[in-house]
C-alpha cells in the first residue's frame, strides 16, 4: 500500500492550486484584463464545507461552523516576510442573505446575491510580533455587493457544481487585510468555484435555490496586486521603581531611556523612586539606565514587545 506523505499532500494542493489559478485567471482576463491574481484558497479537506440554506422567503450561504478549514497563498505581492510565503492555515467564513429568488433560463439556474456578501479568511496564529497590524490573524477580507448588476450563484439546472463572481465596476468589491493594502487598487474582482454540490443545483421552495452543501476553491484578483504593508510600530510605555540595594525608593535618581535609533528619554524619580515613559515605539530594545550620585546601577537592555509594567532598577551598590 503506497503511503500517503505530508510532502505528497502539499504536492497535490499545489498542482490544484495552479490549476485552479489558470482556470480562474481565464475567466477574470475576458473581464478585466488587467487584474492580477494575488490570492488562492484551496479546502485542507475537501469536505462540503459551503451551506446554502433555503428559508423559502430568503436564503443563507455560510461556511460551516468555525469556517471551513483552507489553504491560503498570497502571490504577486512583493515584500512579503517569510513568515506570509507559501501555505497559510486557515479558516474562511462566509456569510450573506439573499432576499431575490432565483431563475431558471436556458438550462441555467442563477440564484441572486442582492445582499452584500462578507467573506473572511483568518489565519489560524497569528503572524509573528512585527508582522502586521491589528490582531495579525486577517489574511483577507472581501465583502461584495450589487451595483450596475447583481452578483449570483449561477450553475447548470440538476448540475453539482457552480460559480460565484464578483467583479468591479458591475459590483461593488473591496478588500482589506492585516498584512497588504490595497489603497492603490482600482479594479477588484473575485470567483468561488463550488463542487460536489449536493443534492444538486436546482430551485427549490419560493424558486430560491434548493438548499445544498458544496465545496469549494477561489481566487481574488485587483489591479494593481496590492503591497505588502510594513506595519508602523504602536507605542509602548515604560514603568517601574529604582531601588536603593536595601530596597527602598530612591528619589530624585535619573532615569534614562536610550532607544536603539538613539533617541534618549529620561526622566525623575517620584517621592518613592518610580518612574515612567510613555509613547516609545514598540519592537525595539532599549537600555534603560540609572544616574545617582549615592549609587551605582548596571544598564538594563530591555525588549519592547509591548508595555513593560514593574521594572525595577535595583542599585548594586
Amino acid at each position: 500500500m503506497k503511503q500517503i506523505t505530508f510532502k505528497t499532500i502539499f504536492s497535490r494542493i499545489a498542482l490544484s492550486v495552479a490549476a485552479l489559478s489558470l482556470l480562474l485567471f481565464a475567466s477574470f482576463s475576458t473581464v478585466k484584463a488587467q487584474t492580477v491574481t494575488f490570492a488562492q484558497f484551496v479546502e485542507q479537506t475537501g469536505g462540503q464545507d459551503f451551506v446554502f440554506t433555503n428559508n423559502t422567503t430568503s436564503g443563507n450561504l455560510n461556511a460551516i461552523s468555525g469556517g471551513s478549514p483552507v489553504f491560503f497563498l498570497y502571490q504577486n505581492i512583493t515584500g512579503l516576510p517569510a513568515s506570509l510565503q507559501g501555505f497559510q492555515s486557515a479558516r474562511l467564513f462566509v456569510t450573506t442573505t439573499p432576499t431575490t429568488p432565483g431563475t431558471l433560463l436556458a438550462g441555467t439556474v442563477t440564484q441572486p446575491l442582492n445582499q452584500t456578501v462578507t467573506i473572511q479568511i483568518i489565519r489560524d496564529t497569528p503572524a509573528p510580533v512585527g508582522v502586521g497590524s491589528g490582531t495579525r490573524t486577517v489574511l483577507l477580507t472581501a465583502v461584495f455587493s450589487p451595483s450596475a448588476n447583481t452578483p449570483a450563484i449561477v450553475g447548470s439546472n440538476g448540475g453539482n457544481a457552480a460559480t460565484m463572481q464578483a467583479t468591479t465596476p458591475d459590483h461593488v468589491v473591496t478588500f482589506s487585510s492585516d498584512f497588504v493594502g490595497f489603497g492603490l487598487t482600482t479594479n477588484r474582482n473575485l470567483s468561488f468555484s463550488f463542487s460536489s454540490v449536493t443534492p444538486a443545483f436546482v430551485l427549490g421552495s419560493g424558486s430560491f435555490l434548493q438548499s445544498v452543501s458544496a465545496a469549494a476553491a477561489g481566487t481574488f484578483a485587483s489591479n494593481p496586486p496590492p503591497a505588502y504593508q510594513i506595519p508602523s510600530a504602536a507605542p509602548v510605555s515604560v514603568s517601574g521603581q529604582v531601588l536603593t540595594p536595601t530596597g527602598r525608593g530612591l528619589r530624585n535618581a535619573t532615569v534614562s531611556l536610550t532607544e536603539s535609533n538613539g533617541t534618549v528619554h529620561t526622566a525623575r524619580t517620584s517621592a518613592f523612586g518610580y518612574f515612567d515613559f510613555s509613547d516609545i515605539d514598540s519592537g525595539q530594545t532599549v537600555a534603560v539606565s540609572v544616574r545617582s550620585k549615592q549609587f551605582y546601577f548596571a544598564p538594563r537592555i530591555v525588549g519592547l514587545e509591548d508595555n513593560v509594567s514593574g521594572l525595577n532598577l535595583v542599585a548594586e551598590y
